[in-house]
């Protein structure tokens, strides 16, 4: 989910407190161990491409194509091989938006600028707009001022524009599409499509009040009030028949309430609890664990924050959503990104560096794809169809 709070005239509110996390550093593991649990036998391949730059800060693909975001720069590679196509100059403090249908779109400090993905060359340029939450296949959602527009990727063109002057907006996705949610303070919930911005769903919400933020998964609307930084209430609504089901006032002390999938975490770190949308009521409490994620309608993943001396191995876990029972462990690895068929993209180490692998949250078999340098912290990666590319100070690229 990919949440956007869009500001009234008042100003953005604060966003839900959220228990600072420190991500572990992944304990020593064996090769044998490693490849024993799923891997293929002899030894995980190298990158078939390194890349170097200058503050690698970000990378995106698009067909055979793999984009660098660097300090002062941004890069075009072809995979496979790695040759570079071009290179443009970026000011500091650039961001990568996107890479789909032949653009390359960056958000600089005048605006956004949409790059021929082929030559680099500039296509369009539209100032004064920042980029607002990722795009869709079509559009580049951004804002201005109290504006939301949808731009086309290809063009720059505005296709749709919306006035903000008391909504909060939030951009999510439901079933693979992107919607945008319009509250009004005390009025309805709307949802609009992102691609074209027509309202598809009106929900009248009882008793709801003031609104300095809110969430949603599902047909659960996660609403909550600010008093400059200190967090006031919490509730949540059912979408389906408007109800209010529930407001909590005591949730800011544990430092508030975040959805997890279907359902609502609060905690600190290293113990997080789980709280059933529906009541209100906390179902179950894990320790040792945190950044716990969605695996399927009854289970949840999650791993342990920081090392674990007396039990370096750890690691990843599968949970039971109801109980909170651990129903699988998958060792001493660190989850990186989500994988289409309930997996995950998992590291590990051995004496030799850091390996890449996909975990299958079903079975726990554990398929290496690659070895490669020391990493001192889980890297940012990115997988396609075609490759996997991960990152810390450079790109390491595997074919998928």
């Amino acid at each position: 989910m990919i949440d956007l709070d869009l500001p009234g005239p008042a100003g953005p509110a604060p966003a839900p407190p959220r228990p600072a996390r420190r991500r572990r550093a992944l304990p020593v593991l064996l090769a044998l161990a490693l490849l024993l649990a799923g891997g293929a036998p002899g030894t995980p391949p190298a990158p078939a491409v390194v890349l170097e730059g200058d503050g690698i800060g970000d990378l995106r693909a698009d067909g055979d194509a793999l984009f660098l975001l660097m300090r002062t720069a941004v890069a075009a590679y072809r995979m496979p091989g790695g040759t570079r196509r071009w290179s443009v100059p970026a000011e500091p403090g650039t961001e990568l938006v996107t890479a789909a249908a032949g653009r390359v779109v960056l958000a600089g400090s005048s605006g956004l600028v949409g790059l021929d993905a082929a030559t680099g060359a500039e296509v369009w340029r539209r100032d004064g707009l920042d980029p607002a939450a990722s795009s869709t296949a079509r559009l580049v959602i951004a804002r201005a001022n109290e504006r939301l527009l949808g731009l086309d990727i290809a063009t720059g063109a505005v296709r749709w524009e919306l006035a903000t002057p008391s909504f909060r907006r939030v951009l999510r996705t439901a079933g693979g599409r992107f919607e945008i949610a319009d509250l009004e303070p005390g009025g309805p919930l709307r949802l609009r499509d992102a691609d074209s911005a027509a309202v598809t769903r009106t929900v009248a919400l009882a008793d709801l009040g003031p609104v300095d933020g809110f969430d949603i998964s599902g047909d659960r609307l996660l609403a909550y009030r600010f008093e400059r930084s200190t967090l006031l209430n919490t509730e949540v609504f059912d979408l389906t028949t408007g109800r209010r089901l529930w407001r909590h006032t005591t949730m800011a002390a544990s430092g508030g309430l975040w959805w997890c999938g279907a359902l609502l975490c609060t905690g600190s770190v290293g113990r997080t609890t789980v709280v059933d949308p529906d009541t209100g009521t906390e179902r179950w409490s894990l320790a040792g664990w945190s950044d716990l994620g969605p695996f399927d309608a009854g289970h949840l993943w999650a791993t342990a924050p920081t090392p674990n001396a007396a039990d370096p191995a750890v690691g990843a876990v599968v949970v039971d959503a109801a109980t909170g029972r651990i129903v699988r462990r998958f060792g001493a690895w660190d989850v990186v990104a989500a994988l289409p068929g309930r997996a995950a993209l998992v590291t590990g180490r051995n004496p030799g560096g850091s390996l890449i692998a996909r975990l299958d949250l079903v079975t726990g078999a554990v398929r290496v794809l690659g070895r490669t340098e020391h990493w001192p912290a889980p890297p940012q990666c990115i997988v396609t169809a075609a490759l996997v590319a991960c990152h810390r100070e450079r790109v390491s690229v595997w074919p998928a």
